[in-house]
C-alpha cells in the first residue's frame, strides 16, 4: 500500500509527508500501482511487476482489502455467503454498499474495481443471465450451475413464505412488501436488500400532522451455509448504512439463514438484528421440505415420492407453486424417459464446443448409439411457448450441444435427437420454425410435444406416481380448468 510505504518511509528515513510521497510517486517502473481498486484516504495497492498473479501478490492484496478497504472487504465476504458465485443482478443486495450515498463507495463502483482488480469473473450462464464468480478467468461447472438454480429457487420459496409470514403478524403488508427479483426492487433508502417493505408496528411509526409515518421491515437471507461473523458483518454493515442517514425512519432487520456460528449469532444479537431459521419461523416440516428442495435440485436424484412430497410441503406458500412446477418438470421429464425409453439420463449437463460456446441440457438421455436431448418448459397448461424461444433453441442451442456431443469420441458417430417438452402449447409462428428446422436438416432429428402430446405419451407409464404428478401439478392445474 502507498500509505504503509510512506509511513516506513517517514519512519525510517526521517522524510516529511510531502517528501514520502514524492519519493513514492518517482519509484522506478519495476514497481507498478492497481489504478482500478481505490482505497481510503487516496491509497493505493503498488506491487512489483514480478510479483504480479503470483500467490504472494493475491495474498498480499487480499490483506490489503481486509484490513485497509472494508467495503471491498464486505463484498468480498458475500461471495462466501453465496458459495462463490451469484446472479450479477444481485451484487447489489449482497456486496453490503448502498446504491449510492455520499462518502461511500457506491455499489456498481464496488463491482468494476473487483473484476479490474481481477479478483472476481463475469460470466453468462443460460437461463440465468450473468453471473458473478470469485476469481479471475474461471470456469463454471455444471455442479455450480446447478448449486446455483437450486439456491436461488429455494431462497425464492423462502422469501414468499417470509412475505406471507410478515402479513399474518401485520409487520407490514403483503402488497406493500417487495423481494428480489420484483420491480420496483426492495430497498430502504439507498441500500437494498432481499426483501423490505413498509413496518407499521408501534414502536416503528410516528405522527406528523395525523398521518403515519411508518419504518421499515428489511431482510436478508442464505440456504445452505453456516453464517460466520464476517459472512454477517456484510449485512450489518447494510443496517448501519441505512440508519447513519439522517432522518431515516427506524429499521427492522432480519437475516435468516440455516445456521449461524455462535459468535455471529451474538454480533447479530449485540446489534439488535432478528438472526433466525426457517425451521423457528415456520417449523420443522417446511424447514425440512427446504432442504430436500436445494438437495434434490443439486444432485438431481430423486423419486417420484420425493417430488410429490415437495409439491404438498412447500405448494401451499403463495408464489412457490409456479417456481417449484418449473424447476422440477425436468426431474419428471427424466424420470418418465427413464421408465419408458430406458438408458442412462442425466439432469442440468452443462456442453462447450470447440469454439468455447456453452449451453445447457435439461435431461441427456443415452441409450447405446442413440443420444436424445430434452428441452424442458414446465409452463402452465394455458401458456404458449414463444416463436422467441423455439427461434434460440433452434437457431443457437441445438447447434451448440450438437457441436459439443460430435466433438466426443462416444458420440461421434450416434444418431441424436432433439425434443423441446412443454406442458402448455405452442404459438403457431413457433411451430411452423420447428416444422422447417426439422425438415431443413437430417444432422440430427428435431422433434416437439405439447400438453396433449406429453399426456399421450405418459400414458405408456406403468408407474401411477409420475402420471399423478402429471395430471395434479401440471395437465390439471387449476388455472387451466378455470379456462375450459
Amino acid at each position: 500500500m502507498t500509505t504503509s510505504r510512506a509511513a516506513l518511509l517517514l519512519k525510517e528515513m526521517g522524510l516529511s509527508a510531502d517528501a514520502a510521497r514524492k519519493a513514492i510517486s518517482r519509484r522506478n517502473s519495476s514497481i507498478k500501482t492497481l489504478f482500478a481498486m481505490p482505497f481510503p484516504k487516496r491509497a493505493r495497492f503498488i506491487y512489483l511487476t514480478s510479483d504480479f498473479n503470483t500467490e504472494k501478490y493475491w495474498n498480499n492484496l487480499h490483506s490489503s482489502i481486509r484490513t485497509e478497504n472494508p467495503a471491498f472487504a464486505s463484498a468480498l465476504n458475500a461471495f462466501g455467503t453465496a458459495e462463490g458465485i451469484m446472479l450479477r443482478r444481485h451484487f447489489d443486495i449482497l456486496c453490503g454498499s448502498p446504491i449510492r450515498q455520499k462518502g461511500q463507495h457506491a455499489s456498481s463502483v464496488i463491482l468494476y474495481g473487483l473484476l479490474g482488480a481481477k479478483l472476481i469473473s463475469e460470466i453468462g450462464v443460460e437461463g440465468l443471465g450473468d453471473c458473478l464468480v470469485l476469481g479471475w478467468n474461471q470456469e463454471l461447472t455444471s455442479r455450480q450451475i446447478k448449486g446455483l438454480r437450486a439456491r436461488l429457487l429455494t431462497e425464492g420459496v423462502l422469501l414468499s413464505a417470509i412475505r406471507g409470514w410478515a402479513a399474518r403478524m401485520n409487520m407490514s403488508s403483503a402488497n406493500s412488501i417487495r423481494i428480489r427479483d420484483e420491480s420496483p426492487a426492495p430497498q430502504v433508502g439507498n441500500v437494498r436488500f432481499d426483501l423490505s417493505g413498509p413496518c407499521y408496528l408501534h414502536p416503528m411509526v410516528d405522527y406528523k400532522d395525523g398521518k403515519a409515518l411508518p419504518g421499515f421491515l428489511a431482510a436478508d437471507v442464505a440456504v445452505g451455509v453456516d453464517m460466520q461473523e464476517s459472512m454477517v458483518a456484510t449485512f450489518l454493515r447494510k443496517c448501519t448504512l441505512v440508519s447513519s442517514v439522517r432522518g431515516q425512519r427506524p429499521l427492522l432487520p432480519m437475516l435468516i439463514a440455516d445456521s449461524f456460528h455462535p459468535s455471529a449469532l451474538r454480533l447479530c444479537r449485540s446489534r439488535g438484528v432478528i438472526a433466525t431459521r426457517a425451521e423457528t419461523l415456520f417449523g420443522r416440516d417446511v424447514a425440512r421440505a427446504l432442504e430436500d428442495l436445494i438437495k434434490t435440485l443439486t444432485n438431481a436424484a430423486s423419486t417420484p415420492s420425493q417430488i410429490e412430497g415437495l409439491f404438498k410441503r412447500l405448494g401451499a406458500i403463495e408464489g412457490a407453486a409456479s417456481n417449484l412446477r418449473g424447476a422440477l418438470f425436468e426431474l419428471v421429464v427424466a424420470h418418465c424417459v427413464r421408465s419408458i425409453e430406458g438408458g442412462q439420463v442425466d439432469v442440468g449437463v452443462m456442453l462447450t464446443d470447440k469454439d468455447h460456446n456453452r449451453a445447457e441440457v435439461d435431461v441427456l438421455l443415452t441409450k447405446e448409439r442413440v443420444v436424445r436431448i430434452y428441452e424442458c418448459k414446465g409452463y402452465q397448461p394455458t401458456s404458449k411457448v414463444s416463436l422467441q424461444e423455439v427461434e434460440l433453441w433452434v437457431k443457437k442451442k441445438v447447434p451448440t450441444i450438437h457441436a459439443a456431443l460430435r466433438g466426443q469420441d462416444r458420440f461421434s458417430s450416434a444418431r441424436i435427437s432433439f425434443e423441446f417438452w412443454t406442458c402448455g402449447d405452442f404459438e403457431e409462428e413457433a411451430v411452423a420454425l420447428l416444422e422447417a428446422a426439422s425438415q431443413s436438416t437430417n444432422k440430427y432429428r428435431i422433434a416437439w410435444k405439447n400438453r396433449a402430446s406429453v399426456r399421450a405419451y405418459v400414458a405408456e407409464l406403468t408407474a401411477p406416481g409420475l402420471r399423478k404428478i402429471l395430471d395434479e401439478h401440471y395437465m390439471n392445474h387449476p388455472i387451466a380448468r378455470k379456462q375450459h
